[in-house]
């Protein structure tokens, strides 16, 4: 998220919490901004989006001290419309943040064939792909049993305390009572619940201490989430029981239309005074939908156009217009472009060792080294796994430092490899690359090596342009050079993505002991925290380097989250299939514009700008786009850019396309 939506997000919570100053007194609400301080780390993860003020757990939970949470999320109507848009996206936040979701709701059809939670779960995929992570139906039988806990644990004295009841109080307010109480804290998470709500729930949140000290059950943190604002008026809320104040997500297009062209705005008066003084995003319910329902850069681009008065509330509805229905619709860019992401099969695994981090993971890594071998194709003898690829890269360092011994490589290339020499104390020396086909040049590296190189670290693909050397060139070319007991280092972490990854065998790992390929289970499988690493080498090297990690290295979660993903062969393949549909939809992009780029073989795309360098970086930045900058590795023309998937890509086309 730019720093310009940052900002609007925290005026937005800021207006919201002057709208609710009061009840927040009243009740003891605590404002969150970004930059609050002394939060609890599972509040703080909140900040910086629609969480405007929140209240503490018990001590039980707080205790936890882990930043994140499972997340509660009530789901009522029958109806969805923007609000409930909103909520979808917020729960694909909340999973970007680490939390899980929980959604909690009556299972009433709302329609011939789903659950409004159902209808929800599908709005969700439209910003991360992912179903909620668990579904909790308020009419189970034993969350009925729960309910009658509840009910007893209710006292009349201190609900007319907290709601104001009079004689003409209907008792249908008991049952919402009820219900909210078994929405706080029924099965709360044993590392800590949030419960997930609007300001209009404080009362409920206010009689739940009661409850739960009745029940001797935990109350969870509670989170206050701002509303979609009412389209036809500034201030209040959206609301179903006046249909013009939202857009329902079943309305038909020529009906989103009108109420998206008849919404209220953040504008001046008159046009002269827009255009002198700008107008006012954070105030302005369109710019809310617009911002809801467009890319990121591109609302970024929305509010800062308003804001310097270059756009006029009329013409910024025409141009998102077709954005906004796409949106509603559920047929939009967020739909159709799938997110890559770590497999299914690891969060199922991964609960299911959860109750045993009582006990020490393995001593050595046996199972993971078996399994990494069936998935390489050679034997686990051969096959050694550590704290990520660095750790492989330093161990490897260590074994071949000696007095005056010093490591080749190229340049430009990853500059880790330098820091790691420079760790174990080897003299780091490096060999231009082909500048002209940005890609190692096999001829000079063969040159340069002399009888004090103990290791020579060659990245494929390349790291920075993503173009493949072959192996049988390498092998042939500059392998019968290597000194006695160097070592050929083959950092492959983005191995999966090439069009034609390395074969290793067990016998060709023998016959060439030189040999030692680093691989990662960061990129293609999508494990990048888990940190697994392993290098592939022939048996005896491999023991060499075993030595070098300590006892129990491999936590049980890392290692089982990595034994979930390898059987995972079709997750993996969906990952490369999307990163090669992202690289096809970009370079054809780029090709209309007749803009260079390197073929890749990896995850990440390098463009040369050529001379309209300036004019394309100033737009990404701009549009705060991410991108590195090619003036770090002296390639001050060309830029580097994530392929990941369409849905990653998809900022960068749509820049590209406003170019002309």
């Amino acid at each position: 998220m730019s720093a310009l939506l940052a900002e609007w997000h925290a005026a937005r919570n800021s207006l919201v919490a002057d709208e609710h100053a009061e009840r927040a007194r009243r009740f003891g609400l605590r404002l969150l901004a970004p930059d609050s301080e002394g939060l609890p780390p599972v509040i703080d993860n909140l900040a910086g989006r629609t969480i405007w003020a929140w209240q503490p757990a018990s001590p039980a939970l707080a205790a936890t001290g882990d930043d994140r949470a499972d997340v509660r999320v009530g789901v009522a109507g029958s109806r969805l419309h923007l609000g409930h848009l909103s909520l979808a996206r917020d729960v694909a936040w909340l999973r970007e943040k680490g939390h899980s979701v929980t959604l909690i709701s009556r299972q009433t059809r709302t329609t011939a064939s789903a659950t409004v939670v159902e209808l929800l779960a599908e709005r969700v995929k439209q910003f991360d792909g992912r179903a909620p992570d668990r579904v909790i139906d308020l009419d189970a039988a034993e969350v009925r049993a729960f309910e009658d806990d509840v009910l007893s644990g209710l006292v009349l004295r201190r609900m007319r305390q907290v709601y104001g009841w009079s004689d003409d109080t209907r008792l249908s307010l008991l049952r919402d009572a009820v219900t909210m109480m078994s929405f706080f804290l029924y099965e709360q998470s044993p590392r800590g619940s949030i419960a997930l709500v609007d300001a209009g729930q404080v009362t409920h949140t206010a009689l739940m201490r009661t409850v739960s000290d009745r029940l001797a059950a935990p109350t969870p943190y509670v989170a206050y989430r701002r509303l979609v604002p009412n389209l036809r008026r500034r201030g209040g809320r959206a609301s179903i029981n006046d249909p013009a104040s939202t857009i329902l997500l079943t309305d038909r297009p020529d009906t989103v239309r009108e109420k998206f062209i008849g919404a209220v705005t953040g504008g001046r008066a008159r046009a002269e005074e827009q255009r002198q003084y700008g107008g006012n995003p954070n105030d302005c319910p369109t710019f809310e939908v617009i911002e809801l329902l467009s890319a990121p850069e591109r609302a970024t681009a929305v509010a800062r156009r308003c804001r310097a008065g270059e756009v006029l509330c009329g013409q910024c509805k025409i141009e998102h217009l077709d954005d906004v229905i796409a949106g509603v619709r559920g047929d939009g860019r967020q739909v159709a472009l799938a997110r890559v992401g770590t497999s299914s099969a690891v969060p199922k695994a991964v609960a299911g060792v959860v109750p045993s981090l009582h006990r020490p993971p393995s001593r050595e890594p046996v199972d993971l080294e078996a399994e990494i071998a069936r998935y390489v194709g050679v034997v686990p003898e051969q096959v050694v796994v550590g704290h990520g690829t660095t750790e492989i890269l330093d161990w490897i360092m260590c074994e071949q430092a000696s007095a005056g011994a010093a490591v080749l490589a190229t340049a430009p290339t990853f500059e880790l490899y330098g820091q790691l020499a420079a760790r174990n104390e080897l003299r780091y020396d490096e060999v231009a690359w082909d500048g002209g086909a940005l890609r190692h040049d096999l001829a000079a590296l063969r040159a340069a090596l002399k009888n004090d190189h103990a290791a020579m670290v060659v990245d494929i693909p390349h790291t920075i342009s993503a173009i493949s050397v072959p192996l049988s060139d390498l092998l042939a070319v500059v392998a019968p050079q290597l000194p006695s007991g160097a070592k050929l280092v083959i950092d492959n972490v983005y191995g999966e993505f090439m069009a034609h990854p390395l074969s290793l065998t067990p016998r060709l790992l023998e016959e060439r002991d030189e040999l030692v390929v680093c691989r990662s289970l960061s990129k293609a499988h999508c494990l990048l925290g888990a940190r697994v690493g392993y290098a592939v080498t022939s048996a005896g090297y491999a023991d060499r380097l075993r030595r070098h990690r300590l006892p129990y290295a491999v936590s049980a979660l890392a290692a089982t989250a990595a034994r979930a993903s390898l059987g995972d062969d079709r997750s993996l393949r969906r990952t490369i299939g999307l990163n090669r549909r992202a690289y096809a939809t970009l370079t054809a992009e780029l090709d209309r514009l007749y803009i260079g780029y390197a073929r890749s073989d990896a995850n990440f795309l390098l463009i040369d700008l050529g001379d309209r360098r300036d004019q394309i970086l100033a737009l990404l930045r701009a549009r705060g786009l991410r991108f590195r900058d090619g003036a770090r590795w002296q390639l001050p023309s060309m830029i580097q850019v994530h392929l990941i998937d369409e849905a990653t890509v998809a900022p960068l086309v749509r820049a590209l396309r406003d170019l002309c």
